[in-house]
């Protein structure tokens, strides 16, 4: 089979302008879409501690789906696809910068993780360690001898 390499390089660069009009290539569903053009109110709902869930159920609610069996948009899908879309504009970001020789800055995105702590009532007394008079390293390691002795011994 021979194939018409002018014509290939045709359909290759008609092919090249209308997917280049595309963020990215993989949208099928029109899904990745819809959530890049709410992206700034989903921040502003996670601002006002809305959770994931509710977030895709109201989205799901407007006709948002997922995959070709068209599901209605869930959690889990909605958080993957808010960092996908994140981790591609990083990547644009920082295509950028490179190519200006400046630095990348950065930037809070939508599932930073929140540090729990415990409240100060919950917290534990450490008086009992405080009360306990400290060892010096021979003595904590000639502790840790006598007992390595004392399971090494034979009966």
């Amino acid at each position: 089979m021979t194939l018409d390499l002018k014509r290939l390089r045709a359909d290759a660069a008609k092919l090249q302008t209308t997917q280049s009009k595309r963020v990215s290539m993989r949208e099928t569903t029109g899904t990745t879409k819809a959530i890049r053009a709410a992206l700034p109110e989903i921040y502003k709902l996670r601002d006002q501690k809305t959770e994931w869930s509710v977030i895709a159920a109201a989205l799901a609610a407007q006709g948002v789906v997922q995959g070709k069996d068209r599901t209605p948009l869930t959690t889990n899908r909605l958080t993957a696809l808010v960092r996908q879309i994140e981790h591609q504009a990083e990547k644009r970001q920082a295509k950028q910068l490179n190519k200006k020789g400046s630095m990348a800055r950065p930037r809070k995105n939508a599932l930073q993780i929140r540090h729990l702590s415990l409240s100060p009532d919950l917290k534990a007394d450490t008086r009992a360690a405080d009360e306990r008079p400290s060892q010096s390293e021979d003595e904590i390691r000639r502790l840790a001898f006598e007992r390595v002795q004392r399971m090494t011994e034979k009966d």
